[in-house]
């Protein structure tokens, strides 16, 4: 028993711990040295205690989660469904030709090139099938309701595993192409000979090179007309917004109905008074329309400049002020008042 207790207490003894987070280094002698040795452990601790797996988690899974977004649309069920079947086809047509073709001898091993080029379709269904169960899992998963630590594994295995998978698939599609230019160099070798000797697969090895071509030129000249649209489109989208945008504003009419002030600043007889101001109402007869203003209100917050004598003001029906020309253009971008969000248009559900 003494000697389990005396294991059990060199495990785990707190005020060892303590003694050791609160021990400054040998160099630190003096009282604000002590502060502030222990100030930046109790940081390093903080900051290490909340790098733990959650931060890791985020890290991980926003990364998968981005490269996923991205290449959704590759791996939707009508893309994949084409592209199996079209590379199984190829297999297909490869196997029975290879089979048919036994007697025929050509001048140029083609029939190693036709089964070379059979077994890369395979390994690119079974890339795409892995690539599409892997997603399914992952589906799965975030449905299901796994603690933090059991996703972090299983985030980071699948991260290791969707690596080498891209991996895998960019070193097949590296050997295709070279796989290409090989068929493509034994085709105008062989010429009129390997045409006597082997025409079917002369002619099976030409019709792959054929589509392998077509794809490539159908996807430059996708990207290119997908990039012509988008610089030709690119000013009506933006005239589109801009559109959108000024529906937000008031119109001109608006603006010219709301009522107009010149403000005059006035001074007060009395000395315990603070001066005041007033806007004056323009219109033209003789009458005039008076609105007091206070010191602090004389103002646009706008600008942020104070109003001086004789400038032209704009009251809004909520009874802020502002300078003519500020709420003119704050207005045609933007019909809600900048204080309290009054709409001109009427929709006044939210105000401040």
């Amino acid at each position: 028993m003494d000697e389990e207790g005396n294991s059990r207490g060199r495990r785990f003894n707190p005020t060892t711990i303590l003694q050791q987070f609160l021990s400054p280094p040998n160099n630190s002698s003096t009282p604000m040295n002590r502060f502030s040795f222990i100030l930046s452990r109790a940081s390093t601790t903080s900051r290490r205690i909340m790098r733990e797996p959650s931060s890791l988690l985020q890290d991980t899974s926003s990364t998968v989660q981005s490269d996923d977004h991205q290449n959704d649309w590759a791996y939707s069920k009508p893309v994949i469904v084409v592209d199996v079947l079209w590379n199984l086809a190829f297999v297909l047509v490869s196997l029975i030709l290879l089979l048919s073709t036994l007697k025929e001898r050509p001048s140029t091993p083609l029939r190693f090139w036709i089964a070379g080029y059979a077994i890369q379709c395979l390994l690119h269904v079974g890339f795409v099938y892995l690539e599409h169960r892997r997603r399914n899992l992952d589906g799965g998963a975030a449905s299901g309701g796994e603690n933090e630590q059991h996703l972090l594994y299983d985030e980071t295995s699948q991260s290791r595993g969707t690596s080498i998978a891209k991996r895998l698939e960019s070193i097949n599609t590296m050997v295709s192409f070279f796989w290409w230019v090989i068929g493509f160099y034994w085709i105008v070798v062989g010429g009129q000979a390997l045409l006597q000797d082997a025409p079917r697969l002369y002619w099976l090895a030409v019709v792959f090179l054929a589509f392998d071509v077509f794809f490539a030129i159908f996807c430059v000249v996708l990207a290119c007309v997908i990039a012509i649209a988008l610089c030709c489109c690119l000013p009506c989208i933006i005239m589109m917004l801009y559109a959108v945008v000024a529906r937000e504003g008031a119109s001109e009419g608006d603006i010219s109905v709301l009522p107009r002030y010149k403000f005059r600043s006035r001074v007060s007889d009395m000395d315990w008074k603070q001066d005041a101001a007033v806007m004056e109402m323009e219109s033209g007869d003789d009458s005039i329309s008076e609105i007091s203003l206070l010191p602090e209100d004389s103002e646009c917050c706008i600008c942020l400049t104070k109003y001086i004598d004789g400038v032209e003001l704009v009251r809004l029906p909520c009874s802020h002020h502002f300078h003519c020309g500020c709420i003119s253009k704050w207005l045609r971008i933007n019909a809600k008042c900048p204080l309290c969000k009054y709409n001109l248009h009427g929709d006044n559900d939210e105000l401040v």
